[in-house]
């Protein structure tokens, strides 16, 4: 049984799909501004888009929003391009505009191969794609000239941009503790703008805007650093100047599109049950060494990209190799370095997962990863397998049944014995 869309999204205001989502409104707030157009405009959110924009109740735009940063081909995006032009097909404005939203220029974007650039536009501004670090200042550059357009001064320009990404981050996660038949989309732009007037009264940004911009940035770091690292070793290349399709890369694009960064943590350290309320729970439990050793390097020798899969809060590998019944693989971060040698150590580690409320629907019929030691001697999968049945599963209704637990050892030596996840 799986969360579907209920996890409350963590981080959704200070990522690039929120921050490009805020741009255009605010790029659009001061066009309407300036046209004295008198129309009603709101933008409807994760619903039949990354967002829309609506205008008279009727839809004006339709926008998906790609943070991938190995990809410059127009075809890498053809399922992006497809689902933009279908939901417009169903929508009762077959004729508005369609946008696609890429931190990456696509290099062949005016090519005649491409079918799309006709009812599809690239956003850009000033000609260029706006990059994952870019997007904050062109959002000020938009702050700057409401503020001029309405005779404030710009010193207001950081403390509008805080409450922007607070806002939306709240917003979004109130949206996602509603039943999901009862959920609300749509933020009307006169709620923005009376957002940014009030903005303007205050004069200090507030402390958790900064603890979260920080640890945001600082996950996306990683997660990009550790793939750039493992390029390095297996290509002698970095991730920029890589054009190889692997399945590293399609993970890294994958966890680039989670929303809910704090359920993946907990999805990689499966037995941590406590302590997660401070954000700098995702600082201390997202090491570099261990996203690249059990994300990426298992990912890059399966030698199957296609079978990378991923959702709001999680990533998956399908594969043959699995005993569980969805067979598929959740890498985790799970070290049963202490249970090598202590049965009672090792018995902890299992019943914390059963006891793992906040996850194990997730993991119900799945395989998780194990690191299966290491200084005090690896246990082998029959070691692992037998001490997982020793739990005491009651107290989960039996969801053990249906989670296996597989060394992450001997999945990278029997994807090297068989040239990869290959079927």
């Amino acid at each position: 049984m799986g969360r579907g869309n209920d996890a409350i999204p963590t981080w959704s205001g200070f990522n690039y799909q929120g921050k490009m989502m805020l741009l255009y409104v605010l790029e659009l707030i001061n066009q309407i501004e300036q046209d004295k157009d008198e129309k009603i405009y709101s933008v409807e959110l994760e619903k039949a888009e990354d967002f829309c924009i609506i205008c008279d109740s009727e839809y004006k735009s339709f926008h998906q929003v790609k943070a991938y940063l190995s990809k410059n081909k127009w075809n890498s995006y053809s399922k992006a391009m497809d689902k933009l032009l279908q939901h417009r097909a169903e929508s009762s404005n077959p004729t508005a505009k369609c946008y696609l939203t890429v931190a990456k220029e696509i290099e062949d974007w005016e090519d005649t191969s491409n079918t799309y650039n006709t009812s599809i536009e690239l956003y850009k501004r000033s000609n260029k794609v706006v990059g994952v670090c870019e997007v904050r200042d062109e959002i000020n550059k938009e702050i700057a000239i409401y503020l001029k357009n309405k005779k404030y001064t710009d010193k207001a320009i950081e403390v509008v941009y805080a409450e922007l990404c607070l806002f939306l981050d709240d917003i979004i996660a109130k949206m996602h503790r509603q039943a999901f038949g009862k959920r609300k989309y749509i933020i009307s732009f006169s709620d923005i703008i009376g957002l940014v007037e009030a903005a303007i009264e205050k004069e200090e940004v507030r402390k958790e805007f900064y603890l979260k911009e920080r640890v945001y940035e600082y996950v996306m770091e990683n997660i990009e650093k550790a793939l750039n690292n493992l390029c390095e070793e297996e290509c002698a290349t970095s991730l920029e100047n890589c054009n190889k399709v692997c399945a590293a890369k399609c993970g890294y694009e994958k966890i680039m599109e989670i929303i809910d960064y704090s359920q993946f943590c907990k999805l990689l350290n499966p037995s941590k049950r406590e302590d997660w309320d401070n954000e700098l729970a995702l600082v201390e439990n997202l090491p570099i060494e261990k996203i690249q050793s059990e994300i990426y390097e298992l990912l890059y020798q399966s030698d199957t990209p296609e079978k990378v899969t991923g959702d709001n809060y999680g990533l998956y590998l399908q594969s043959k190799h699995s005993q569980a019944p969805n067979k598929q693989i959740i890498p985790t971060f799970l070290d049963l370095t202490r249970g090598a040698k202590k049965e009672q150590a090792l018995q902890r580690i299992f019943q914390n997962i059963i006891n793992n409320t906040d996850i194990i629907d997730i993991l119900a019929g799945n395989s998780i990863t194990v690191i299966p030691g290491s200084y005090s001697g690896s246990l082998s999968q029959a070691q692992i397998t037998s001490g997982w049945k020793e739990s005491s599963p009651d107290k989960v209704n039996g969801y053990y049944k249906d989670i296996e637990l597989i060394s992450a050892q001997e999945l990278k030596e029997k994807f090297e014995k068989n040239g990869g996840n290959h079927d």
